[in-house]
Protein backbone atom coordinates (compact mmCIF):
# COMPACT_ATOMS: atom_id res chain seq x y z
CA UNK A 1 0.00 0.00 0.00
CA UNK A 2 1.02 3.68 -1.03
CA UNK A 3 0.91 6.51 1.76
CA UNK A 4 -1.59 8.18 -0.56
CA UNK A 5 -4.13 4.93 -0.48
CA UNK A 6 -3.57 4.50 3.62
CA UNK A 7 -4.00 8.80 3.73
CA UNK A 8 -7.53 8.19 1.76
CA UNK A 9 -8.11 5.27 4.07
CA UNK A 10 -7.49 7.46 7.24
CA UNK A 11 -9.38 10.36 6.03
CA UNK A 12 -5.70 12.41 6.61
CA UNK A 13 -3.78 15.06 4.45
CA UNK A 14 -1.01 13.81 3.00
CA UNK A 15 2.39 16.26 2.64
CA UNK A 16 4.85 15.08 0.78
CA UNK A 17 5.47 11.93 -1.26
CA UNK A 18 2.56 9.89 -1.91
CA UNK A 19 4.35 6.95 -3.26
CA UNK A 20 5.79 5.95 -0.39
CA UNK A 21 5.45 2.31 0.81
CA UNK A 22 3.54 1.39 4.16
CA UNK A 23 5.45 -0.79 6.11
CA UNK A 24 4.46 -2.36 9.33
CA UNK A 25 4.88 0.27 11.74
CA UNK A 26 7.42 0.11 14.27
CA UNK A 27 8.30 2.09 17.52
CA UNK A 28 10.36 5.41 16.87
CA UNK A 29 13.68 3.95 18.95
CA UNK A 30 13.62 1.25 16.88
CA UNK A 31 13.07 2.75 12.96
CA UNK A 32 14.95 2.59 10.41
CA UNK A 33 15.33 4.90 6.80
CA UNK A 34 12.44 3.16 5.28
CA UNK A 35 9.91 2.54 8.24
CA UNK A 36 6.53 3.50 9.46
CA UNK A 37 5.65 5.08 12.24
CA UNK A 38 3.26 7.06 14.80
CA UNK A 39 4.30 9.68 16.76
CA UNK A 40 1.58 9.35 19.75
CA UNK A 41 3.26 11.82 21.73
CA UNK A 42 5.27 15.03 21.21
CA UNK A 43 8.05 13.79 23.77
CA UNK A 44 9.53 11.07 20.79
CA UNK A 45 9.41 14.10 18.21
CA UNK A 46 13.55 13.16 18.39
CA UNK A 47 16.34 13.38 15.15
CA UNK A 48 15.78 10.52 13.25
CA UNK A 49 15.08 9.71 9.45
CA UNK A 50 12.46 7.13 8.78
CA UNK A 51 9.93 7.10 5.45
CA UNK A 52 6.16 7.67 6.32
CA UNK A 53 5.19 9.89 9.65
CA UNK A 54 1.55 9.26 11.13
CA UNK A 55 0.69 12.39 13.57
CA UNK A 56 -2.05 14.64 14.55
CA UNK A 57 0.99 17.63 13.52
CA UNK A 58 3.76 18.31 11.63
CA UNK A 59 6.62 16.88 13.69
CA UNK A 60 9.13 18.85 14.73
CA UNK A 61 11.97 17.21 14.50
CA UNK A 62 11.55 13.84 12.47
CA UNK A 63 12.45 13.82 8.86
CA UNK A 64 10.15 11.58 6.69
CA UNK A 65 9.57 11.46 2.71
CA UNK A 66 6.13 11.65 3.46
CA UNK A 67 3.19 12.83 6.51
CA UNK A 68 -0.06 11.97 6.93
CA UNK A 69 -2.08 14.52 9.04
CA UNK A 70 -4.96 13.08 10.97
CA UNK A 71 -6.87 14.34 13.71
CA UNK A 72 -6.72 11.37 16.14
CA UNK A 73 -3.23 9.29 16.12
CA UNK A 74 -4.43 6.82 17.99
CA UNK A 75 -7.26 5.46 16.14
CA UNK A 76 -5.46 6.02 12.88
CA UNK A 77 -2.59 3.71 14.41
CA UNK A 78 -5.21 0.87 15.44
CA UNK A 79 -7.06 1.38 11.92
CA UNK A 80 -3.25 0.80 10.35
CA UNK A 81 -2.30 -2.54 12.43
CA UNK A 82 -5.57 -3.97 11.27
CA UNK A 83 -4.05 -3.87 7.83
CA UNK A 84 -1.30 -5.83 8.88
CA UNK A 85 -3.44 -8.32 11.65
CA UNK A 86 -3.94 -12.18 9.88
CA UNK A 87 -5.16 -14.12 12.61
CA UNK A 88 -5.00 -17.33 10.91
CA UNK A 89 -3.19 -19.18 8.35
CA UNK A 90 -5.87 -20.65 5.25
CA UNK A 91 -3.93 -23.88 4.64
CA UNK A 92 -4.58 -27.39 5.59
CA UNK A 93 -8.40 -26.13 6.54
CA UNK A 94 -9.66 -29.50 5.24
CA UNK A 95 -7.82 -32.31 6.85
CA UNK A 96 -6.98 -34.15 9.95
CA UNK A 97 -10.53 -32.89 11.85
CA UNK A 98 -13.34 -35.16 14.15
CA UNK A 99 -16.65 -33.60 13.77
CA UNK A 100 -19.79 -35.47 16.00
CA UNK A 101 -23.15 -36.25 14.96
CA UNK A 102 -25.68 -33.47 14.55
CA UNK A 103 -23.59 -30.06 13.74
CA UNK A 104 -24.45 -27.09 12.11
CA UNK A 105 -21.35 -25.89 10.67
CA UNK A 106 -21.49 -23.12 8.16
CA UNK A 107 -19.62 -23.52 5.10
CA UNK A 108 -17.61 -20.17 5.49
CA UNK A 109 -16.70 -21.42 9.36
CA UNK A 110 -12.85 -22.37 8.92
CA UNK A 111 -12.16 -25.05 10.73
CA UNK A 112 -8.67 -26.31 10.78
CA UNK A 113 -6.83 -29.96 10.89
CA UNK A 114 -6.75 -31.66 14.45
CA UNK A 115 -9.56 -30.14 15.59
CA UNK A 116 -12.61 -32.15 17.89
CA UNK A 117 -15.98 -31.12 17.59
CA UNK A 118 -18.42 -33.51 19.60
CA UNK A 119 -22.18 -34.35 18.81
CA UNK A 120 -24.89 -30.82 18.22
CA UNK A 121 -22.56 -28.13 17.62
CA UNK A 122 -23.44 -25.07 15.79
CA UNK A 123 -20.74 -22.92 14.31
CA UNK A 124 -21.58 -19.92 12.17
CA UNK A 125 -20.24 -18.20 9.02
CA UNK A 126 -16.88 -16.63 9.54
CA UNK A 127 -15.67 -18.56 12.91
CA UNK A 128 -12.52 -20.35 12.70
CA UNK A 129 -11.10 -23.30 15.18
CA UNK A 130 -7.30 -23.13 14.89
CA UNK A 131 -5.60 -26.55 15.74
CA UNK A 132 -6.13 -28.39 18.57
CA UNK A 133 -9.30 -27.52 20.04
CA UNK A 134 -11.20 -29.45 21.31
CA UNK A 135 -14.97 -28.97 21.76
CA UNK A 136 -17.78 -30.92 23.64
CA UNK A 137 -21.33 -31.36 22.69
CA UNK A 138 -24.33 -28.87 22.42
CA UNK A 139 -21.88 -25.68 22.14
CA UNK A 140 -22.61 -23.02 20.01
CA UNK A 141 -20.09 -20.36 18.97
CA UNK A 142 -21.21 -16.95 17.05
CA UNK A 143 -20.19 -15.21 13.53
CA UNK A 144 -16.59 -14.40 13.16
CA UNK A 145 -15.31 -15.66 16.66
CA UNK A 146 -11.62 -17.05 16.77
CA UNK A 147 -10.72 -19.66 19.03
CA UNK A 148 -7.21 -20.84 18.97
CA UNK A 149 -5.05 -23.69 19.74
CA UNK A 150 -5.30 -25.38 22.55
CA UNK A 151 -8.81 -24.27 23.88
CA UNK A 152 -10.99 -26.12 25.47
CA UNK A 153 -14.55 -25.24 25.28
CA UNK A 154 -17.02 -27.82 27.66
CA UNK A 155 -20.78 -29.08 27.08
CA UNK A 156 -23.56 -26.48 26.55
CA UNK A 157 -21.48 -23.51 26.44
CA UNK A 158 -23.05 -20.43 24.46
CA UNK A 159 -19.86 -18.09 22.47
CA UNK A 160 -21.51 -14.91 20.78
CA UNK A 161 -20.41 -13.32 17.84
CA UNK A 162 -16.82 -11.44 17.13
CA UNK A 163 -15.59 -13.19 20.63
CA UNK A 164 -11.63 -14.12 20.75
CA UNK A 165 -10.39 -16.89 22.52
CA UNK A 166 -6.56 -17.01 22.61
CA UNK A 167 -4.71 -20.46 23.35
CA UNK A 168 -4.66 -22.59 26.64
CA UNK A 169 -8.10 -21.53 27.68
CA UNK A 170 -10.52 -23.47 29.64
CA UNK A 171 -14.33 -22.72 29.30
CA UNK A 172 -16.76 -24.62 30.86
CA UNK A 173 -14.37 -26.64 33.85
CA UNK A 174 -16.34 -27.46 36.34
CA UNK A 175 -16.93 -24.95 39.39
CA UNK A 176 -15.33 -25.55 42.74
CA UNK A 177 -18.17 -27.05 44.07
CA UNK A 178 -18.01 -29.30 47.67
CA UNK A 179 -20.13 -30.35 50.47
CA UNK A 180 -17.81 -31.13 53.94
CA UNK A 181 -18.63 -34.44 54.97
CA UNK A 182 -16.88 -35.87 58.39
CA UNK A 183 -16.07 -38.69 55.78
CA UNK A 184 -15.00 -35.76 53.61
CA UNK A 185 -16.02 -33.54 50.16
CA UNK A 186 -18.75 -34.68 48.27
CA UNK A 187 -18.72 -33.10 44.81
CA UNK A 188 -21.64 -31.30 43.86
CA UNK A 189 -22.75 -31.71 40.54
CA UNK A 190 -22.11 -28.58 38.40
CA UNK A 191 -24.60 -29.37 35.26
CA UNK A 192 -25.14 -25.45 34.50
CA UNK A 193 -23.50 -23.85 31.35
CA UNK A 194 -21.56 -20.64 30.21
CA UNK A 195 -22.76 -17.90 28.38
CA UNK A 196 -20.17 -15.73 26.36
CA UNK A 197 -21.59 -12.46 24.69
CA UNK A 198 -20.28 -10.26 21.86
CA UNK A 199 -17.47 -9.32 21.40
CA UNK A 200 -15.40 -10.29 24.27
CA UNK A 201 -12.01 -11.24 24.08
CA UNK A 202 -10.56 -13.41 26.50
CA UNK A 203 -6.31 -13.79 26.92
CA UNK A 204 -4.50 -17.04 27.31
CA UNK A 205 -4.54 -19.46 30.22
CA UNK A 206 -7.93 -18.44 31.61
CA UNK A 207 -10.45 -20.73 33.26
CA UNK A 208 -14.18 -19.43 33.12
CA UNK A 209 -16.10 -22.08 35.28
CA UNK A 210 -19.30 -23.58 34.30
CA UNK A 211 -22.50 -22.75 37.05
CA UNK A 212 -23.54 -25.44 39.26
CA UNK A 213 -27.06 -24.83 37.71
CA UNK A 214 -28.42 -21.66 35.44
CA UNK A 215 -24.75 -19.84 34.03
CA UNK A 216 -22.09 -18.38 34.72
CA UNK A 217 -22.02 -14.84 32.22
CA UNK A 218 -19.82 -12.63 30.41
CA UNK A 219 -21.52 -9.92 28.59
CA UNK A 220 -21.03 -7.84 25.62
CA UNK A 221 -17.83 -6.28 25.40
CA UNK A 222 -15.33 -7.45 28.40
CA UNK A 223 -11.84 -8.02 28.24
CA UNK A 224 -9.98 -10.13 30.26
CA UNK A 225 -6.01 -10.43 30.20
CA UNK A 226 -4.24 -13.48 30.86
CA UNK A 227 -4.59 -16.19 33.67
CA UNK A 228 -7.40 -14.69 35.04
CA UNK A 229 -10.07 -16.93 36.96
CA UNK A 230 -13.64 -16.82 36.80
CA UNK A 231 -15.88 -19.30 39.08
CA UNK A 232 -18.95 -20.69 38.82
CA UNK A 233 -22.23 -18.59 38.53
CA UNK A 234 -20.43 -14.63 38.12
CA UNK A 235 -22.28 -12.51 36.15
CA UNK A 236 -19.58 -9.85 34.35
CA UNK A 237 -21.15 -6.61 32.66
CA UNK A 238 -20.98 -5.23 29.69
CA UNK A 239 -17.45 -3.94 28.61
CA UNK A 240 -15.39 -4.88 31.45
CA UNK A 241 -11.39 -5.09 31.72
CA UNK A 242 -9.47 -7.29 34.02
CA UNK A 243 -5.81 -7.12 34.10
CA UNK A 244 -4.18 -10.54 34.38
CA UNK A 245 -3.89 -13.26 37.90
CA UNK A 246 -7.32 -11.63 38.71
CA UNK A 247 -9.69 -14.27 40.53
CA UNK A 248 -13.24 -13.84 41.02
CA UNK A 249 -14.88 -16.32 43.29
CA UNK A 250 -18.55 -18.11 43.02
CA UNK A 251 -21.87 -16.32 42.42
CA UNK A 252 -20.28 -12.38 42.77
CA UNK A 253 -21.83 -10.10 40.34
CA UNK A 254 -19.18 -7.56 38.59
CA UNK A 255 -21.31 -4.27 37.24
CA UNK A 256 -20.57 -2.91 33.70
CA UNK A 257 -17.59 -1.04 33.13
CA UNK A 258 -15.64 -1.82 35.59
CA UNK A 259 -11.52 -2.16 35.71
CA UNK A 260 -9.25 -4.24 37.37
CA UNK A 261 -5.82 -3.93 37.62
CA UNK A 262 -3.43 -7.25 37.92
CA UNK A 263 -3.75 -9.64 40.56
CA UNK A 264 -6.82 -8.41 41.88
CA UNK A 265 -8.96 -10.69 44.68
CA UNK A 266 -13.16 -10.76 44.73
CA UNK A 267 -14.54 -12.94 47.44
CA UNK A 268 -17.73 -14.69 46.78
CA UNK A 269 -21.29 -13.50 46.91
CA UNK A 270 -20.33 -9.61 46.49
CA UNK A 271 -21.38 -7.12 44.07
CA UNK A 272 -19.20 -4.79 42.05
CA UNK A 273 -21.28 -1.70 40.95
CA UNK A 274 -20.65 0.07 37.76
CA UNK A 275 -17.54 2.07 36.68
CA UNK A 276 -15.89 0.72 39.79
CA UNK A 277 -11.88 0.77 39.78
CA UNK A 278 -9.94 -1.80 41.46
CA UNK A 279 -6.51 -0.93 41.48
CA UNK A 280 -3.56 -3.91 41.14
CA UNK A 281 -3.56 -6.62 44.35
CA UNK A 282 -5.97 -4.81 46.06
CA UNK A 283 -8.60 -7.67 47.62
CA UNK A 284 -12.68 -6.74 47.78
CA UNK A 285 -14.40 -8.90 50.91
CA UNK A 286 -17.49 -6.39 50.70
CA UNK A 287 -19.93 -4.44 48.06
CA UNK A 288 -18.39 -1.77 46.33
CA UNK A 289 -19.78 1.85 45.60
CA UNK A 290 -20.52 2.77 42.15
CA UNK A 291 -18.04 4.80 40.26
CA UNK A 292 -15.91 4.75 43.41
CA UNK A 293 -12.03 3.20 43.13
CA UNK A 294 -10.35 1.15 45.55
CA UNK A 295 -7.32 -0.03 46.92
CA UNK A 296 -5.66 -2.37 49.64
CA UNK A 297 -6.52 -5.92 50.95
CA UNK A 298 -9.06 -5.77 52.09
CA UNK A 299 -9.41 -2.94 50.00
CA UNK A 300 -10.87 0.47 50.95
CA UNK A 301 -12.26 3.03 49.38
CA UNK A 302 -9.11 4.95 47.59
CA UNK A 303 -8.91 8.69 49.09
CA UNK A 304 -9.60 6.94 52.70
CA UNK A 305 -6.28 4.28 51.95
CA UNK A 306 -4.74 6.63 51.32
CA UNK A 307 -5.54 9.16 54.08
CA UNK A 308 -4.55 6.21 56.48
CA UNK A 309 -1.42 5.93 54.57
CA UNK A 310 -0.55 9.12 54.38
CA UNK A 311 -0.60 8.75 58.34
CA UNK A 312 1.17 5.65 59.01
CA UNK A 313 3.92 7.71 57.21
CA UNK A 314 3.96 10.16 59.64
CA UNK A 315 3.93 8.00 62.58
CA UNK A 316 7.96 7.46 63.11
CA UNK A 317 8.05 11.42 63.66
CA UNK A 318 5.08 11.02 66.03
CA UNK A 319 7.29 8.97 68.22
CA UNK A 320 10.14 11.26 68.16
CA UNK A 321 7.72 13.89 69.19
CA UNK A 322 6.05 12.06 71.86
CA UNK A 323 9.08 10.71 73.14
CA UNK A 324 10.55 14.45 73.45
CA UNK A 325 7.74 15.58 75.36
CA UNK A 326 8.19 12.44 77.77
CA UNK A 327 11.16 13.62 78.43
CA UNK A 328 10.14 17.64 79.29
CA UNK A 329 7.60 16.61 81.37
CA UNK A 330 9.81 14.13 83.36
CA UNK A 331 12.34 17.06 83.66
CA UNK A 332 9.37 19.64 84.87
CA UNK A 333 8.20 16.67 87.05
CA UNK A 334 11.99 16.24 88.86
CA UNK A 335 12.47 20.15 89.11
Amino acid sequence: MKASELATLLNGKLVGNGNVLVSIPKPIEESEKNSTVFLLDEKFDIDIEVGLVVSKDMPGHIKSDAVILVENPKKAFIKTLELFYKPYDEALQDEFKIIGQGCEISKDAIIFPFVYIANNVKIKKGAVIHPFVYIQDGVEIGEDTIIHSHVFIGKNIKIGNNVIIHSGTVIGADGFGFERTDRGYIKIPQIGGVIIEDDVEIGANCTIDRSTIGNTVIKKGTKLDDQVHIAHNVKIGRHTVMAAQTGIAGSTKVGDWVMMGGQVGIKDHVEIKDNTIILAQSGITKNTEKGKIYVGSPAKEAKKAWKELAYLNKIEELFKRVAILEKKLEEKDHK
